[in-house]
């Protein structure tokens, strides 16, 4: 290799890793405070008094009724009841659509579109119309409304979709066959994606770090450790399928998509250790759970979540609380902040160590805090807490 080859190998290199520290970072709100999209172009201004460079909505139909989950009602049945053979029309949320068109966003840039992979009560090998008909329709409010993409979360709510050991045909179909028939669907949902919205952002909750992340035990009793990538660890982990789902999303994806992982695992962390080795993870650790590598570090990137009002709950019963966010609970407290996981110092330091080591996105998650309106609750000491770390990415 010739010198001036290889000057040009490290000029490009130093460019990308330039791009990558000083790309404008983002903070997303993700959690319980999500309006009726409808009565977006009211409140618009109070939202925006956040401070967030963007929100997730759910979309609920003109059909809609309220669905139960875990006792809870879900009054955003698209959001929530679209991985199913139920077939949305455009007609039942042309709404939303309208409504975000018609709402004058001046401060968020960056809002998505919640999609959950609810009820998933349809096999790998099923038809899939239906859910492709829906994941297209999410695609297409947020093209048409204007929004970055869609926050794509796949926890198992309701049903054990990505666990190949608990999959219908599991005594007549090997992990092998599964595993094909789920990167076959990732790379169908990908393209109803960016077929109504070719430059669209997918923000997970999760992907392929959950698999490093989690413990598994398989059938003997043999055990996968917590941080490990060993593949066949797959065949037995909680979301083992969903690895093969996003390589295939991954490999069908377009030159303008951009799928980023949110790192949900990072609810916790503090440390700036932490948050390094959660972007070790995401860009070296999962690889062998990645079939396309190359293209996977071109279209993948790295984000991470953190929990403000963290393990609020304090091992006590979810259904002995309402869902008004307004009673005080056993792990948050609004004035004795001793109570609360995190201290707002601990909440900056935290949020700069997240924009520090994420490639654009960091979403802040929360259960039982409100942020604008009649029932705002958030602590003016958080709220000055998470601004002075969106400042120090600026200075």
């Amino acid at each position: 290799m010739n010198c001036s080859r290889i000057v040009i190998l490290i000029i490009a290199a130093f460019c990308i890793s330039f791009s990558t520290a000083h790309a404008e970072k983002k903070l997303i709100y993700v959690g319980i405070d999500k309006p009726d999209v409808n009565s977006l172009p009211q409140i618009v201004e109070q939202m925006e008094q956040t401070p967030f460079d963007g929100w997730t909505f759910g979309i609920r139909s003109k059909n809609a009724h309220l669905s139960l989950l875990d006792g809870r009602p879900r009054k955003f049945d698209f959001t929530w009841g679209s991985w199913s053979n139920r077939v949305f029309t455009q007609d039942e949320i042309q709404s939303s659509i309208d409504s975000f068109k018609n709402t004058k966003f001046k401060k968020f840039t960056d809002n998505f579109v919640y999609l959950c992979v609810t009820p998933g009560d349809i096999d790998w090998f099923d038809s899939y119309d239906a859910v492709l008909n829906n994941v297209g329709l999410a695609a297409l409010i947020a093209k048409e409304g204007g929004l970055k993409g869609v926050f794509f979360d796949p926890e198992e709510y309701e049903t054990p979709l990505w666990n190949y050991q608990k999959q219908r045909d599991v005594k007549t179909k090997s992990f092998d066959e599964y595993a094909a028939q789920a990167k076959k669907r990732g790379a169908e949902v990908m393209q109803a994606f960016q077929n109504a919205y070719p430059e669209i952002t997918i923000l997970l909750a999760f992907g392929h770090s959950a698999n490093y992340w989690y413990e598994t035990t398989d059938n003997r009793g043999n055990n996968f450790p917590k941080c490990s990538s060993d593949p066949n660890k797959l065949h037995y982990a909680d979301y083992g399928l969903l690895s093969p789902f996003l390589n295939g999303m991954v490999e069908a994806a377009g030159p303008k998509v951009k799928i980023v992982d949110g790192w949900e695992n990072a609810y916790f962390f503090l440390r700036a250790k932490e948050f390094a080795n959660g972007r070790a993870a995401v860009r070296e650790k999962v690889l062998p759970f990645v079939s396309d590598k190359g293209k996977y570090s071109k279209v993948y990137q790295c984000g991470f979540g953190i929990w403000l009002d963290a393990n609020w709950l304090d091992g006590k019963n979810r259904d002995d609380y309402p869902a008004d966010g307004r009673k005080e609970y056993p792990g948050w407290n609004n004035k004795d902040f001793s109570r609360n996981y995190f201290q707002p110092e601990e909440i900056e330091m935290s949020l700069k160590n997240a924009f520090k080591y994420s490639d654009e996105y960091v979403w802040l998650y929360v259960e039982r805090l409100f942020y604008y309106g009649s029932i705002k609750n958030v602590p003016d000491e958080y709220i000055d807490a998470i601004c002075r770390a969106k400042k120090s990415i600026k200075d």
